[in-house]
């Protein structure tokens, strides 16, 4: 398989997804805020000027919420969540998953990272409750085979078990052995066993392992992570429009072999930890357009925000409007998107 069955070049991407004309507005505002002027002038157009400027500020005044995922399988995750609390942590309920908890304090000693109970493999812990969401919306069933195929640092792939019932197969891919090893040791210690780590190309996984393989696929795809920049500000600047293209080339790339790797009727999540539309409508569209026998599910749940069917002179397929987004002003989390696919 090679990318001109999609014939798309990062050029011709860069031709289409390019912002040249940067208003007044979008430039007073990356001044003051130190964002890239084209990364302004699309929150603008998105989201229109004074909802542009609260999505900016969000990311200056962000109340990050360190969150937990009980293994369940291991663990009472009303005992754990009374330990935790024993020793000075304030630990809340998220509305939308029942064995996921958020931190609402927490004492000088020990971190979250660091108890008796995290080193039991009892819990994982996430920078934001938003990465819990795309495995929820995969859905995976007991003794079914899944592919995460950009898993590492793990914490999706370690979601994705716990909802298998650690019976089945999760091949847990990535193309760092460094990453995967670190992933190798989560899964060790919260006592995991129905998974295989390889370390591939994701694009290159049809050709080596064949194809219609997988039920279940989640796609967290590399990308400019534009959704957390409460984590790392070095993200107002960091990407320009050409090393955009060049990221946005490569998700069509990951997410067109995934639609070749899962089964008839088997459901495939793209997300990534971005709120660019270039990275993610836009990807979906393309890809659609690719391969006709893929279509956007409507998700299991959204109590969120849906996708956008069009931004600047671009217009989206329609069902795009079927997909998650997540905004930092509106729901107090990471920017995310999440889309549900099934192979007809």
């Amino acid at each position: 398989m090679t990318l001109e069955e999609t014939n798309l070049s990062a050029e011709e991407i860069l031709d289409e997804i390019r912002i040249d004309k940067i208003s007044e507005n979008s430039l007073f505002i990356a001044k003051k805020y130190g964002y890239a002027p084209y990364m302004i002038e699309r929150y603008i157009s998105m989201l229109g000027y004074e909802e542009a400027l609260k999505l900016v500020e969000s990311f200056e005044k962000f109340k990050k919420r360190p969150t937990i995922l009980c293994n369940y399988l291991k663990y009472d995750c009303d005992k754990l969540i009374k330990n935790l609390e024993n020793l000075g942590f304030s630990v809340k309920n998220l509305e939308w998953c029942d064995y996921c908890f958020y931190i609402d304090s927490a004492p000088e000693s020990p971190s979250i990272g660091s108890t008796h109970e995290y080193l039991k493999g009892y819990y994982y812990v996430y920078r934001d409750p938003a990465s819990l969401i795309p495995p929820l919306m995969l859905n995976p069933e007991k003794g079914s085979t899944v592919l995460d195929m950009c898993a590492a640092p793990g914490g999706k792939a370690i979601h994705i078990l716990l909802l298998m019932e650690d019976e089945g197969l999760l091949i847990a891919n990535d193309i760092s052995r460094r990453r995967s090893i670190s992933m190798l040791s989560h899964f060790v210690r919260m006592g995991f066993k129905s998974y295989v780590i390889i370390n591939e190309d994701g694009f290159e996984l049809p050709r080596k392992i064949g194809l219609e393989k997988f039920d279940y696929i989640l796609l967290d795809a590399p990308c400019s992570a534009e959704g957390g920049i409460m984590f790392d500000p070095s993200r107002k600047t960091k990407t320009s429009q050409q090393v955009l293209a060049q990221l946005v080339k490569r998700e069509i790339e990951l997410l067109y072999a995934a639609t070749k790797l899962v089964k008839r009727g088997g459901r495939i999540v793209y997300t990534t930890c971005s709120i660019a539309p270039e990275e993610n409508e836009y990807v979906i569209t393309k890809v659609l357009q690719f391969n006709s026998e893929i279509d956007v599910e409507v998700p299991r749940f959204n109590i969120w925000s849906n996708g956008i069917t069009r931004f600047s002179d671009l217009i989206f397929d329609d069902r795009v409007a079927r997909c998650v987004r997540i905004w930092p002003h509106r729901h107090g989390m990471e920017g995310y998107f999440i889309c549900s696919l099934v192979k007809k």
